[in-house]
């Protein structure tokens, strides 16, 4: 049976374990200095190489080379029989399914019994956190006071959940997720070793979808090797994890900057179609754009931070982070995280991400210079995109500094409270202008979704507004989007209100007992009432068509 890559190339030295040096340089100079501890506890992200290092401090303590400095050798008969797994006095223990308090026992009652080969016999308790209390009891006193020829080495993932009395008597190791570029560097070396090559950009796939686990990293390597090509390729990268090329992230980044709202929709109906795991974009486009701001708000200190893309990305991202505004592409990279997060239980995953990307849009364009808004797209971008949705025309500015954003409209404020009864009448006779504020506070996706208001009806502070199609509902019944509404609502009544958005008659929700309020659209639309939907003049709503079925119609005066 062929040995798998990352137990084939589980680190020999200290050397080549990769990441870790603020660690292996410190166990180094302790064996050295004849400092060695009884008990040690190595902490970290699975995969970067806390029971690999554990393996070498064995070897190390054990092993029979005269120079302290050349520990481990790999030489020694006790080496090799480390490293064949044959040594008796390197006991690793997997805490997960020994954590009782009979088996903490057993191993205390062992401890005492001399080594059979080395120097020290050594304990490797992998997953610690997972042992229960009476266990750590149970091991507590062998902590205090181990015998001499004993050394335990403690692994786990989460430090936190372990006793601060067990932790105060462990010289501590927190070990970090690997950089890209390391984890591709060694992954070069395995390719070399093992006679076989991989494309640049794949091997980028790789080391950034482990996300600084090198065991996950080796562990892909090794399945995209069973493929039998000569050369490992971004597709089959692309293929086996389900990432998306840099190229189609930059292409969402380049539509963001843009402004243009139906390229992102187009983008992601492709990806859907193609199989493509849309949380995985949604994550993908986050980092990118997480680099993006870091390049917006620290020029100076970006190059160290974002030290894990290469040169080409770093400049990719350099041009994109001059076309955005700070404050505005932290409130879209939000917006885009947050959808990442909701799509894990999401009944149509990819009307979560399509209503994301149309806020997300809006949140970047928000007090953009027109210059910018309207820059030709990168040359990642297709050439045949389209102008920018709903460009709002603006005096020329310098792209070297940011306009203004334009102050919201100001809504009339009545005298006193407005009586329930009069409540659709003032939002009719002002809903142009509520329309125009909503526009600056929440985007235009949010006034586009305004326009499918279908009837309102007021029931004390209950206000109820009813959408023609459950996409513009969503839209507006985001919470930030509800919430700004809501307060434009109350300041153009002056009283309180608790708004609800529902799809179909509103007057059927606060029942038929109640004279129904006439709807706020009317079949002879004036520039006061809301607008008919019309798919053209809308990327919203022509979305909304396309996706859920909305259909156009000029609305009555009957709510119901």
């Amino acid at each position: 049976m062929a040995q798998a890559l990352y137990r084939k190339w589980r680190s020999q030295t200290f050397d080549e374990v990769v990441g870790q040096e603020h660690v292996t340089r410190t166990l180094r100079n302790a064996l050295r200095e004849g400092r060695i501890a009884h008990a040690y506890l190595f902490s970290g992200p699975r995969g970067t190489g806390k029971t690999s290092t554990a393996r070498l401090l064995a070897k190390a303590v054990n092993c029979l080379h005269e120079d302290a400095k050349a520990r481990p050798d790999n030489r020694c008969e006790v080496c090799q029989a480390i490293n064949a797994g044959a040594f008796l006095d390197l006991i690793e223990i997997d805490a997960a399914s020994n954590r009782g308090i009979d088996e903490i026992r057993d191993l205390r009652d062992k401890v005492h019994f001399a080594p059979s080969r080395g120097r020290y016999k050594v304990y490797v308790v992998d997953e610690v956190h997972m042992l229960t209390t009476e266990a750590f009891n149970a091991l507590l006193k062998t902590l205090e006071e181990p015998p001499p020829h004993v050394i335990f080495v403690l692994a786990t993932t989460e430090p936190h959940r372990i006793p601060e009395t067990v932790l105060s008597r462990c010289q501590r190791f927190d070990f970090r997720r690997i950089p890209t570029p390391e984890i591709v560097r060694h992954l070069e070396r395995i390719l070399e070793g093992e006679g076989r090559a991989a494309e640049p950009a794949a091997l980028e796939m790789i080391a950034r979808s482990a996300e600084g686990c090198m065991r996950d990293a080796i562990s892909l390597l090794d399945q995209l090797l069973s493929y039998g090509s000569e050369v490992v390729t971004a597709a089959q990268v692309q293929a086996v994890r389900g990432t998306i090329a840099a190229t189609a992230i930059s292409g969402f980044v380049d539509a963001l900057a843009g402004g243009d709202a139906a390229q992102g929709l187009r983008l992601i109906s492709q990806l859907a179609d193609e199989g493509v795991d849309l949380r995985q974009l949604a994550l993908q486009l986050v980092e990118h754009l997480r680099s993006v701001l870091v390049v917006c708000v620290g020029k100076a200190q970006a190059s160290h931070i974002l030290s894990d893309l290469s040169p080409e990305q770093f400049q990719v991202v350099q041009a994109q982070a001059e076309r955005f505004e700070a404050g505005n592409l932290t409130r879209a990279v939000r917006v885009l995280n947050q959808a990442a997060v909701d799509m894990r239980d999401a009944a149509q995953p990819q009307l979560t991400l399509e209503l994301a990307w149309l806020e997300a849009v809006q949140a970047a364009a928000q007090g953009q210079p027109a210059a910018l808004r309207e820059a030709a797209p990168t040359a990642t971008a297709p050439p045949s995109w389209p102008q920018p949705v709903a460009a709002a025309p603006a005096a020329p500015t310098s792209p070297s500094r940011k306009a203004p954003a334009p102050e919201r409209p100001a809504l009339p404020r009545p005298a006193a409270p407005v009586p329930e009864d009069q409540v659709v009448s003032v939002l009719r006779a002002h809903w142009t202008a509520l329309l125009q504020a909503v526009e600056q506070v929440s985007g235009g996706s949010v006034r586009g979704a305004l326009r499918s208001v279908r009837s309102v009806v007021a029931h004390g502070d209950d206000l109820y507004f009813s959408f023609e199609n459950e996409f513009s509902r969503a839209l507006v019944d985001r919470p930030a989007n509800r919430l700004a509404l809501q307060e434009l609502v109350a300041e153009l009544l002056a009283r309180p209100v608790r708004l609800h958005c529902q799809v179909g008659s509103a007057s059927e929700v606060v029942g038929s007992s109640r004279p129904s309020a006439p709807g706020v659209a009317s079949a002879s639309r004036k520039e006061s009432d809301p607008p008919v939907v019309h798919p053209a003049d809308d990327p919203v709503v022509e979305h909304a068509v396309q996706k859920l079925g909305a259909v156009k119609r000029i609305l009555s005066d009957d709510p119901s």
